[in-house]
């Protein structure tokens, strides 16, 4: 798990609310540069002055806008309401990047362990394939984020939390 402060124009490592030089290629991050790089890349991209605009936050649950896709990399912008969860899941075989634009996530990551993480506006996550998280909207306010995945997001395995432990409770297929 890497923790990015997302910028307009940089992307900086942060480590315990640290912010360390910028790394193009992010060499220091426990995932490689090139499978990355390309969702930070999209995100930066997708990320346009008036994105925020063209969103409609729904009264419960989220909602989901596909900005971009090609064989590599697809884009999400996701509304949150308040109180609004994923539970426990993964992204299959994809490697994922995001990043808040408005309001704050909670991030609750399994990593043998339960570990937290509050993301705001400017902060970014990256995660291998397989990692299992739930990220909520605990706020009163709602949120506004932007995922991308690659390869494309094919599936999405979800889980049971048990507190000391987590078990696999289904399985769906990416988001057409």
């Amino acid at each position: 798990m890497v923790r990015l402060r997302w910028e307009r124009n940089s992307i900086a490592k942060v480590e315990q609310s640290t912010i360390l030089k910028s790394t193009p290629l992010l060499e220091e991050a426990t995932l490689t540069a090139l499978a990355i790089q390309p969702l930070l890349d999209a995100i930066r991209t997708c990320a346009e002055d008036d994105l925020l605009a063209r969103v409609q936050v729904p009264e419960t649950g989220r909602e989901f806008h596909l900005l971009h896709r090609d064989d590599e990399v697809e884009v999400w912008l996701i509304a949150w309401s308040p109180g609004a969860s994923t539970g426990f899941h993964d992204h299959g075989t994809a490697t994922t990047a995001f990043t808040v634009l408005t309001g704050s996530l909670v991030e609750h990551n399994w990593l043998g362990g339960l570990q937290i993480a509050d993301v705001g506006p400017g902060d970014a996550r990256a995660h291998d394939a397989g990692h299992v998280h739930d990220v909520r909207n605990v706020g009163s306010r709602p949120a506004i984020s932007l995922h991308a995945y690659a390869p494309r997001l094919d599936a999405m395995h979800n889980y049971h939390f048990h507190g000391d432990r987590i078990s696999l409770i289904g399985a769906e297929p990416g988001r057409p």
